[in-house]
């Protein structure tokens, strides 16, 4: 054991610290790094869920009714949360990274193509429907409600990664 630890010894007295030292100092880099793109991530998320919160506030998270021109409504806020979605995209994990671009598409989508008269048609159909007048209508259109609250929560469930 004693000679073990001797060549131990000598090894370090023959050899350069510098490399040793440099690995040392990259290692703390790293974790420097790794630390600082946490907090990013962070800051990210928290962005990317309080503009939906603040610029949704009348739709989601609690429905308080569609505003007029509803097509104008959500696409006046497409730019902001268009921003924070670029720059939480960075963050998402490469597998997720098509379901995360899927989502947003399908959000945008929706908000250029909702329209007043596709709620007002909704909203016309619920009530007819709890009134107990079943219409014949081989398509039915899904509630714009139900539809904006999915598409919203698909778009946050990749601030839980």
């Amino acid at each position: 054991m004693d000679e073990n630890i001797n060549q131990i010894t000598g090894y370090f007295g023959t050899v350069p610290l510098w490399p040793f030292i440099l690995f040392g100092f990259l290692g703390l880099v790293a974790v420097f790094v790794e630390i600082l793109n946490r907090k990013r991530r962070a800051n990210a998320i928290d962005n990317f869920r309080y503009t939906i919160e603040t610029e949704l506030a009348d739709l989601y998270p609690r429905h308080k009714g569609w505003p007029k021109n509803i097509n104008t409504y959500l696409c006046s806020r497409l730019p902001e949360m268009q921003h924070n979605f670029e720059v939480l995209r960075v963050f998402i994990p490469q597998d997720n990274l098509l379901n995360y671009n899927t989502d947003w598409n399908n959000f945008c989508d929706f908000c250029r193509n909702i329209t007043d008269e596709k709620c007002a048609t909704a909203e016309q159909s619920s009530a007819s429907d709890t009134t107990g007048d079943i219409k014949e209508s081989t398509h039915k259109e899904p509630d714009p409600k139900e539809v904006f609250h999915k598409l919203i929560a698909d778009l946050l469930k990749h601030t839980h990664i």
